[in-house]
C-alpha cells in the first residue's frame, strides 16, 4: 500500500534532479512520470482485486495516437515525426496522471 503513494513522489523527486541537471535539454522532467504513474496503477489494481484498466486504457490511448497522427497528416504535408512523438508522449503523461488520480478516487471510495 505504501508503494502506491511512494512510486509517484518518487517519479516527482527524479523529474525534479532531471530537470536540475539537464536545465536546456529538450527533454523535461515530467517526460519520465508515466513510468512511475503506470507502475502505481497496476498496483492499485493489484490491491482492489479488480482487472487491470491499463489495456483498454492504453487501447484509447492508441486510437489518440491514430487520430492525432491522421490529423498531423491531412492539416501538414510536411509531418516532423519528432513533434509527433513529443506531442503523444505528452498525451501519455497527461493521460498516466488521469488514470493514477481515477483510481486513488475509486481506491478510497
Amino acid at each position: 500500500m505504501l508503494y502506491i503513494f511512494l512510486i509517484p513522489i518518487i517519479g516527482l523527486v527524479v523529474a525534479f534532479f532531471i530537470n536540475k541537471i539537464f536545465p536546456k535539454a529538450q527533454f523535461r522532467g515530467y517526460d519520465v512520470m508515466p513510468f512511475f504513474f503506470l507502475s502505481a496503477c497496476g498496483l492499485i489494481t493489484l490491491h482492489m482485486n479488480k482487472p487491470s484498466f491499463l489495456p483498454y486504457g492504453f487501447l484509447c490511448y492508441f486510437v489518440l495516437v491514430i487520430v492525432v497522427s491522421l490529423n498531423d497528416a491531412i492539416r501538414n504535408k510536411n509531418i516532423s515525426l519528432g513533434k509527433t512523438v513529443r506531442k503523444l508522449w505528452d498525451y501519455l503523461t497527461a493521460c498516466t496522471v488521469f488514470w493514477y488520480i481515477g483510481l486513488l478516487l475509486m481506491l478510497v471510495l
